[in-house]
């Protein structure tokens, strides 16, 4: 084993805090959606996502002590051999949590879009492209050699394709942006015509379309493909591809988990109350003050009790005071203005406008 060197100590590092940073803001989003009561397919994806990701990013960092790259040269064939074939394992688990990570981004997206059917066929259409270039892309990784143990070298009569590794990663990757960017631009159109406020409209859309972060981490991966060509120098390609590599998914788990922390800027923490008004009354922007002096509340409140003095005549009697009690109630239904609004609620954070009948 050697100590992480040239581009193996950006990819150690980034390795490390990009995995922190991924399980922090899942075990956030987790307590926010059990808070929320709208945990959901899409957070249990998250977690295999973030699983993979996890296998992924250990296994690149334990590569750093094998010479990820370095050059061939400043490398002991042992350390070149591991070093390989755990490299060609971690790519297994890079496919498979790309497209788990993706697939629940796209699930929280049909969550949002709930039954218009040109959105969710999209979305089920993006997802099925991710699944199937995964599998592409794994068949064709698990061909470069034959047998596979040629690759680092355990067999020698073997023989391999030095190209193909390059070309199905550049179909993958291909796919992948096509998809992330897909993902990206849908949440603009999903919310729309949703009835929110246009400030917590625009920063719902940014938060979900920050997806489009990890296609730009997927182009600049692209650069450093052709590297995988050159058999003899795999472990000093492995330094950029790696980098990239783990930095797109942990972007993805990142971005994607982002639009469930939303409701904790309610928290009074941040400056502002609880989800529905003061902390007082969660109808305090509605309270009023009657004619008579007696506060009334918008919606499903009692008012005061009002006094009412009647005059009866009685039979042979002098007139009667009769004081009467009425109690007022206020009452009002709200309905969302479109099909799914609570759940879309919910699961973004934002407050729905209703409509009183």
């Amino acid at each position: 084993m050697v100590d992480p060197a040239g581009d193996g100590v950006p990819l150690f590092y980034t390795s490390i805090i990009l995995l922190a940073l991924g399980w922090f803001v899942y075990v956030l989003r987790v307590g926010v959606r059990i808070w929320r009561k709208a945990l959901g397919v899409d957070d249990m994806l998250m977690l295999m996502g973030l699983l993979l990701y996890s296998v992924t990013a250990s296994l690149c960092i334990v590569c750093c002590f094998f010479g990820s790259g370095q050059k061939a040269a400043a490398l002991a064939k042992s350390d070149i051999k591991q070093g390989t074939k755990l490299f060609f394992i971690a790519e297994f688990f890079y496919a498979s949590g790309a497209v788990v990570i993706k697939c629940s981004i796209a699930v929280a997206l049909l969550r949002i879009a709930d039954s218009r059917r040109r959105f969710t066929w999209t979305i089920w259409a993006t997802m099925i492209a991710s699944v199937l270039s995964a599998v592409i892309f794994m068949v064709g990784v698990a061909n470069i050699c034959h047998p596979i143990t040629t690759l680092w070298g355990e067999t020698t009569n073997g023989t391999c394709n030095p190209t193909l590794d390059s070309d199905i990663s550049f179909f993958f990757s291909a796919v992948e942006i096509m998809t992330d960017f897909t993902l990206a631009i849908l949440p603009a159109v999903l919310l729309w015509n949703i009835q929110m406020k246009n400030r917590v409209k625009f920063s719902v859309i940014i938060i979900l379309g920050m997806a489009a972060f990890a296609s730009c981490a997927t182009i600049v991966r692209l650069r450093y493909l052709s590297l995988y060509s050159n058999p003899a120098e795999f472990m000093f390609g492995t330094g950029k591809i790696g980098l990239w590599s783990v930095i797109e998914e942990g972007i993805g788990i990142i971005a994607g988990s982002l639009p469930a922390l939303r409701p904790l800027l309610s928290l009074p923490i941040f400056g502002r109350s609880s989800a529905g008004g003061s902390n007082a009354t969660p109808y305090g922007s509605n309270l009023k003050r009657s004619k008579t002096g007696n506060q009334t509340l918008g919606s499903g409140i009692k008012m005061d009790t009002f006094q009412k003095l009647e005059y009866r005549d009685g039979d042979g009697e002098s007139q009667r005071h009769i004081l009467k009690e009425t109690e007022v109630a206020v009452t009002s239904r709200e309905r969302s203005a479109t099909p799914g609004e609570w759940e879309r609620s919910q699961i973004l954070g934002f407050k729905p406008r209703h409509k009183a009948t």
